[in-house]
């Protein structure tokens, strides 16, 4: 869930917000996991595990709260190095990286361990900082400790696996699929926003394949910030392209399409210095809203995935085509055309009712401007 930067400062400057929206969300997402986790673990081994029947009915009752400061300790310093260390480290193997990232992580577990174990010696126990330091050696050989230990390899492994698959499916797939909600089609009304990149054959010809990599990354970063902003759903990047969706009920009320690929624009715009710095030129993008029914459903082949079939999407890339014919940076269907007669943020121009390439009825398409 971190997000990788740029070494230049630059870059680091224009993608600081979404950067530390991000990061405060990764911090909190593991505070409350591994607290959790840790204070679940205890209260199991508070049942009767055999490593905890040697302590006395006080320690027992302050085993919560040392559990939850350790979980809070451990948190810290895995967002820490997930967010300094082993950002830097993604150039190594993946060989390398497992055993440098997982060699940390137990190195950080066990100071978590000895520092609470300390706590523990000096609060409790009243025990002098000489004895609580001369009895660290004694505990590292504990069972308690080789299991805690042994705990927190396996849950930050798991825990990392859970958060690469949020990232990689989003929270409206891993839901989907967990309830069982798209084992068989379902229609639901949504409204898709197609982005695409122009000139983007001419540009990745320039530039060549590494540093239009980097060029569609970072004007997608941009786009990030922007759909957390509008609570887009990412259907799918494809090259220079995204699709985003949102329930139709909820894009009719906010006209977050709308909002999402101005607010889009006008961060690219407001960042174009750093991209003709870094690249030559600042990157446009052409975009179509349209809405209705789809059908939705959950395709496995080697792996699962959640897909949308219908004419709505069909239909808007059709319309996506009529930018660049018709020398427009958004145009619409109909029914979008018609939520923006009630708002006072946009300008909306008939453009014509024209047969699209693979449909047999005419439809009606729209341009939509801000309004200043």
């Amino acid at each position: 869930m971190f997000i990788q930067l740029s070494n230049t400062n630059e870059r680091n400057h224009i993608m600081g917000h979404y950067t530390e929206k991000i990061n405060r969300i990764y911090i909190l997402v593991l505070i409350i996991a591994y607290v959790a986790g840790i204070d679940v673990f205890v209260c199991l081994k508070l049942l009767g595990i055999q490593e905890l029947t040697e302590v006395n009915e006080q320690g027992r009752g302050a085993l919560i709260p040392l559990a939850t400061c350790m979980g809070l300790i451990i948190a810290l310093g895995i967002a820490w190095l997930e967010l300094k260390v082993f950002i830097r480290w993604k150039s190594l193997s993946f060989g390398k990286f497992a055993f440098c990232k997982y060699g940390l992580i137990i190195l950080l577990a066990t100071a978590g361990c000895i520092l609470v174990f300390i706590m523990y010696l000096l609060i409790l126990e009243k025990r002098s900082m000489p004895e609580a330091f001369s009895a660290v050696p004694e505990f590292l050989t504990s069972g308690i400790f080789l299991s805690i230990l042994f705990f927190v390899i396996l849950f930050s492994i798991v825990l990392n696996m859970i958060i690469t698959i949020y990232e990689y499916l989003g929270p409206h797939a891993i839901v989907g699929a967990l309830l069982g909600r798209y084992n068989q089609p379902m229609e639901e009304d949504l409204t898709f926003l197609f982005v695409d990149l122009k000139s983007s054959t001419s540009i990745a010809e320039r530039m060549g394949h590494s540093q239009y990599s980097r060029f569609i990354q970072d004007s997608f970063q941009l786009l990030t910030d922007s759909i957390y902003q509008y609570n887009a759903t990412i259907y799918q990047f494809v090259g220079d392209s995204a699709v985003l969706l949102w329930s139709t009920k909820a894009a009719r009320k906010t006209l977050a399409p709308l909002e999402l690929y101005f607010d889009f624009t006008c961060n690219i715009a407001h960042n174009s210095k750093y991209f003709i710095d870094e690249f030559g030129e600042t990157p446009l993008f052409k975009a179509a809203i349209h809405t209705g029914l789809v059908t939705v459903t959950e395709i496995q082949t080697v792996k699962k995935d959640i897909v949308y079939h219908g004419d709505v999407l069909n239909t808007c890339a059709r319309i996506l085509e009529q930018c660049s014919l018709r020398k427009k940076d958004l145009i619409v269907s109909s029914p979008i055309a018609q939520w923006t007669m009630t708002s006072d943020r946009f300008n909306t121009s008939f453009i014509e009712q024209l047969p699209l390439r693979g449909k047999t009825s005419e439809t009606a398409i729209y341009s939509v401007n801000r309004s200043h």
